[in-house]
């Protein structure tokens, strides 16, 4: 039976929570509830709608067909001429160039091919992700496209069409809104197969306000580089700026991810052995992913003029990498910007689970580095190495109460940034469990699931009472040095009758570290 036809009901977890779920229809009219389960043996995917637009004057002009269409004549219709096409189409080969690259080379038929490989997303080849109708329909439009002469319309018109390769894939959902799963090759049970002229024609428009931008823009003054970022061609101490978003670990297979697009352009796909990322499948280890992350750093050290600064996006939920960045910059010679907040990119755009879900990353946290100038010492933090577990978890919590102190409500990705911002910018970020320290200073308060995420975050009663009583602390401390400042200035300055606020402001923001 299509999982297409199942009818959705409520039902339960192994744990009791409600959720939704897809039961037998024929069942259901009967009283009975029988879930078929996505999880269940899978027997291939069978057609079972067509969309159809009327180019005869119908009315409506939009219509559509299923296998076991209510209507008699529509139904005739779906096996004759529908599935007529399809079989005809799949009968056939296709005799325009496509890739026929075993995914990342792995000639087994059974081993996994990458990380990104699933039981559920099991195809071996470029080719498995399409449908045979679509593969064809690409494989004539990239041969006429490279048919253009002109290489400023060849090369506009190909970057259009390689944008919505994947949504015309096996991946693009059933929905309303089409399209599919980022950063994985999650192949959805019900998959829609788009119109490909029709969908790169809509993509064309989309592009055409970009394109006309573009062509105001002095390309002359511009230089792109793909370049191995451990060996960059670049001269030793002549860029102003670096600004850096390296690969996230393991979170993202971004070689495996971009081995479609370029399998169908064409391109290098043999270079993964370079890439920098921590892989199980293919043996690249965290160790791996350190030194070839400690290379690249210290190639942005040696491009990077004296006194100017990196800025380093990185998206991690594991406390271990974040400890493994923090070393390598320092290693790398960079100091570590001393800013009190915490400095991010919110894109408007986030996955699911970063919209619902409870987790502690949904930013991309930045932290700044600066190459000292000549003769300026590299590092004004003392690391003793005697920082025990107890010592670096009551930092933790002092971090805690000082931002939940300050900003009580607050959820959990919001706590979490503050935690690793400081800690990195003060050298001093370790491998640690930041949900148990949480949840020793602070409660949470559980609001409706689906609004930000998870619930809102407030300090315990007891620790209010120590937050209290080290705010109180750092207030006396600041007040002692704004005081000590006051009696110098005067004394430097005795026909002046005060200080003004703007020299007060500006000691305090450089003077009092401890805010």
């Amino acid at each position: 039976m299509p999982l297409f036809d199942c009818v959705e009901v409520e039902g339960r977890t192994a744990k009791g929570k409600p959720k939704k779920i897809s039961a037998c229809p024929h069942c259901h009219k009967r009283g009975i509830t029988e879930e078929i389960s996505t999880r269940d043996e899978k027997f291939g995917a069978v057609p079972v709608l067509v969309s159809y637009l009327c180019e005869s004057g119908c009315k409506p002009v939009r219509g559509d067909r299923r296998h076991n269409d209510p209507n008699k004549k529509k139904r005739e219709y779906f096996e004759k001429y529908d599935l007529g096409k399809i079989r005809e189409i799949d009968g056939k080969q296709c005799p325009y160039w496509y890739p026929k690259d075993r995914m990342m080379h792995v000639e087994s038929d059974i081993e996994p091919w990458g990380d990104e490989w699933r039981p559920g997303r099991n195809f071996r080849t470029v080719a498995d992700l399409f449908t045979k109708r679509n593969l064809w329909a690409l494989a004539v439009m990239l041969t006429t496209i490279n048919e253009i002469e002109n290489p400023v319309l060849r090369d506009a018109i190909k970057f259009c069409w390689n944008s919505v390769l994947l949504n015309l894939s096996r991946m693009t959902t059933n929905r309303d809104r089409l399209g599919f799963l980022k950063g994985t090759y999650y192949l959805p049970q019900n998959y829609r197969c788009t119109n490909v002229l029709g969908t790169v024609a809509n993509k064309f428009r989309m592009m055409l306000p970009g394109w006309e931008a573009i062509r105001e823009i002095d390309t002359t003054a511009q230089c792109i580089s793909t370049d191995d970022a451990r060996f960059l061609r670049i001269t030793s101490n002549s860029i102003d700026h670096v600004f850096t978003d390296p690969p996230y670990a393991d979170k993202e297979q971004y070689g495996e991810l971009n081995f479609v697009w370029e399998a169908w352009l064409g391109l290098d796909t043999h270079w993964h052995e370079d890439e920098i990322i921590i892989n199980e499948v293919r043996g690249k280890t965290e160790e791996d992913w350190a030194e070839m992350m400690r290379t690249a750093m210290k190639e942005c050290y040696r491009v990077l003029k004296p006194g100017r600064w990196l800025s380093l996006c990185y998206h991690d939920t594991s406390e271990g990498t974040w400890a493994l960045i923090q070393d390598i910059m320092a290693e790398s010679g960079f100091i570590v910007d001393q800013s009190d907040a915490a400095l991010f990119i919110d894109t408007g755009q986030k996955s699911y689970n970063q919209k619902v879900a409870d987790k502690v990353n949904k930013r991309d946290l930045v932290i700044n580095f600066r190459k000292p100038k000549p003769g300026e010492l590299t590092s004004s933090i003392a690391i003793t190495g005697d920082e025990d577990k107890t010592t670096f978890n009551e930092k933790v919590h002092q971090i805690i109460r000082d931002y939940l102190g300050a900003n009580p409500g607050s959820t959990k990705d919001h706590v979490y940034d503050e935690v690793v911002s400081r800690m990195v910018r003060s050298g001093q970020m370790e491998a640690h469990d930041f949900n148990e320290l949480l949840g020793q200073v602070a409660e949470e308060a559980k609001i409706e699931r689906g609004k930000n995420g998870g619930g809102r975050w407030y300090l315990k009663e007891t620790e209010l009472v120590i937050a209290d009583a080290a705010e109180n602390a750092r207030e006396d401390a600041a007040a002692e040095k704004l005081g000590a400042f006051i009696k110098g200035f005067l004394k430097k300055n005795p026909g002046d009758e005060g200080v003004h606020y703007s020299d007060l402001f500006e000691h305090y923001i450089y003077a009092v570290k401890d805010k």
